[in-house]
């Protein structure tokens, strides 16, 4: 299947710019027999649904019509290409513990990319600074716990270094900027929490079956509701406002898919204000005070006023 996919991709490319593709180019340029070329022609019309017919006149094979789903598909799976390369270097980002797991995907991919950028491919790297470190046996027991369909007894460091145990029934595990989260129900909230993997101290399956179903929405709103993993039952609306140089690079950032933003001119410099809906403060002030003097939080006065509170405190420290 994915040799398959490299053909057709072939096909699209050449199509798009020669005017053309014939039984031959495949043949020649993919080593494979003719009856195999006839066959991703008809993979590329039937499967993807593209408009390609034979044109006598031609000698070949064109597009009837315009023809984009395939637009730029060469260049987006060699970049995922290059993130997934990336990704099998840290076990914490990709838990692949097997070395011939990793190797088994790096190649399969290695397939279906264009073969000139496989030639470029160690010309582009990814990396992810910030990571945690996978504890697999959470992992084990989280998926066992989902498959046999059994609740879980969870011993969880708060951010008050305590302990709590909770009852839990895991939804979806999540992984949020290189780092895992576990949404389940919890009966202890009765309702849907977020559990850092990275504080959970114990996790064992009970014998108790799941009672809570088809949560997986719920999970959905509590998780695409507002910025931030760190969520609260209230949503909020908070503005920043990102002065120069630092409102050049924040233009074309996605926070939140329900963002808004105003763009002005002030004493001569370009600002950007981004408008969008919080739950918890804590990393929405740490991503505002990562860009130092070129941004600011402006609203609600609650939120504007623990940044503050932010600032005076670091200066506490070096005073």
């Amino acid at each position: 299947m994915a040799a398959q996919l490299a053909r057709i991709f072939f096909i699209d490319n050449t199509i798009r710019i020669k005017g053309k593709v014939t039984l031959r180019d495949i043949v020649e340029h993919e080593e494979v027999s003719e009856s195999t070329a006839k066959r991703d022609i008809e993979a590329l019309r039937d499967r993807v649904g593209a408009p390609i017919v034979y044109c006598r006149k031609i000698r070949g094979y064109k597009y009837e019509k315009e023809f984009r789903l395939l637009d730029f598909a060469g260049e987006q799976l060699f970049l995922f290409f290059i993130l997934v390369q990336g990704l099998v270097k840290n076990q914490n980002y990709l838990p692949l513990s097997a070395e011939y797991s990793r190797t088994i995907l790096i190649e399969k991919l290695k397939e279906i990319i264009p073969e000139d950028y496989a030639e470029i491919s160690d010309r582009f790297s990814y990396f992810y600074s910030d990571y945690e470190i996978v504890d697999y046996r959470l992992f084990k027991t989280i998926i066992e716990s989902m498959s046999k369909k059994k609740q879980l007894k969870l011993v969880y460091r708060t951010k008050s270094i305590s302990q709590s145990e909770r009852r839990i029934e895991p939804q979806k595990v999540i992984c949020y900027g290189a780092k895992w989260y576990l949404a389940a129900y919890c009966y202890k909230r009765e309702g849907i929490r977020l559990f850092s993997l990275s504080r959970v101290e114990r996790l064992e399956l009970l014998d108790d079956v799941l009672e809570q179903n088809n949560l997986s929405n719920d999970v959905d709103q509590l998780i695409n509701d507002s910025f931030g993993i760190a969520k609260a039952e209230k949503v909020k609306t908070a503005t920043r406002k990102f002065s120069e140089p630092t409102s050049y690079y924040v233009t074309n950032q996605i926070w939140h898919k329900d963002q808004r933003t105003k763009i002005y001119t002030e004493n001569g410099n370009k600002v950007l204000e981004l408008t969008l809906p919080y739950g918890m403060p804590e990393e929405l002030i740490g991503k505002v005070l990562k860009y130092g003097a070129t941004a600011e939080i402006l609203s609600p006065k609650e939120l504007r006023e623990q940044w503050i509170g932010e600032i005076e405190g670091m200066w506490k420290k070096i005073k």
